[in-house]
């Protein structure tokens, strides 16, 4: 078995072998989103190693580059996302051995940690290749109607009314990119180093999901996007990006409750969730989620410590983050 670095040539095969491997699943395998995650991250291609067999592809393992910041420091990551191994060569290692070299090459390269949301299935091997829980995220719901429908618009009044909180909650505009490059974060706490060229990769341009962005084009961004479950409808705000830190609380909680609320009954959506994590940050902010407490039910984050040196003990503490739901969440 060779090990190497993936070249261009080889991205036919890894899409083969992700979709004989894992299936579509939810999230569709192909070029288009290969080449979007993989090779137009603003932070970075992707570290990416195939094993070969006979010259045939019979193991990936990708880490795509992110980049945080905390305590007025730039921190290099990587988050280790897409793998396969081929079903007849499953039980050799292949994983294992794909995902150590990985991760000492990225540590070669300067790389602070590695960070992931493993399933139960996969969780116990990154715990034995000396990855470390950081723990559940914790996310804070609130109800906007039942899934019977209590509270639902009816057609009529959906009929007459003006469209008016769909296109803010749609619409990018350049305003948006403007405010993103002058913001300033005062914020201790890790989050993602935030610009307009990640926003509009990350969200505006993303070919799985489509983001809805709530801006009064001054003070604030809300990104979000509506989550379907077998029997309800999620909205999930996923990034909050505060760009005016001396505006009224008030104001942004009578902004976002009525833009929201209004978009959420005109679209059949039982309830709202946010990072409690980001939600302690900017709580005066978000009385309208109301009092009930984020609960740690969200997905359980590892980390692997590279060169973080003494300060990966105080990472591993989750009062030191901000994670957004979009840092976390699968794409």
């Amino acid at each position: 078995m060779n090990i190497r670095a993936a070249i261009p040539e080889d991205k036919p095969a890894i899409i083969g072998l992700l979709k004989k491997s894992l299936g579509e699943s939810l999230i569709p395998k192909s070029e288009k989103l290969w080449r979007w995650k993989h090779e137009e991250n603003p932070f970075g291609k992707s570290y990416v190693l195939v094993a070969e067999e006979d010259q045939d592809l019979i193991g990936v393992r990708a880490f795509m580059q992110w980049q945080w910041q905390w305590k007025g420091n730039v921190y290099k990551a990587v988050r280790a996302v897409d793998t396969a191994t081929h079903p007849a060569h499953q039980g050799k290692g292949i994983f294992k051995k794909l995902t150590l070299q990985q991760a000492e090459i990225c540590k070669q390269q300067g790389v602070h940690f590695v960070f992931n949301t493993p399933n139960k299935q996969s969780k116990p091997g990154y715990l034995k290749m000396g990855w470390i829980e950081q723990g559940k995220l914790p996310v804070k719901l609130k109800l906007v109607q039942t899934v019977s429908g209590l509270f639902k618009s009816s057609n009529k009044k959906k009929e007459n009314q003006k469209n008016e909180t769909a296109e803010i909650l749609w619409k990018w505009n350049e305003k948006m990119a403007y405010l993103l490059e002058n913001h300033v974060y005062k914020k201790e706490q890790l989050t993602t180093l935030l610009s307009s060229e990640y926003v509009s990769w990350r969200y505006v341009n993303n070919p799985l999901f489509s983001y809805h962005f709530l801006t009064d084009n001054e003070n604030f961004l809300l990104i979000s996007r509506i989550k379907n479950h077998s029997s309800y409808k999620e909205l999930r705000l996923v990034d909050f990006i505060l760009f005016n830190l001396n505006t009224s609380p008030e104001h942004l909680n009578k902004y976002m409750r009525k833009h929201l609320l209004d978009f959420c009954r005109n679209n059949n959506i039982n309830f709202i969730s946010l990072s409690g994590l980001q939600y302690k940050l900017y709580k005066l902010y978000f009385n309208w989620m109301g009092i009930l407490p984020a609960y740690r039910f969200g997905p359980m984050i590892t980390l692997k410590n590279l060169n973080m040196k003494e300060n990966f003990a105080e990472l591993l503490n989750m009062k030191s983050c901000g994670y957004s739901l979009g840092d976390i969440e699968l794409f």
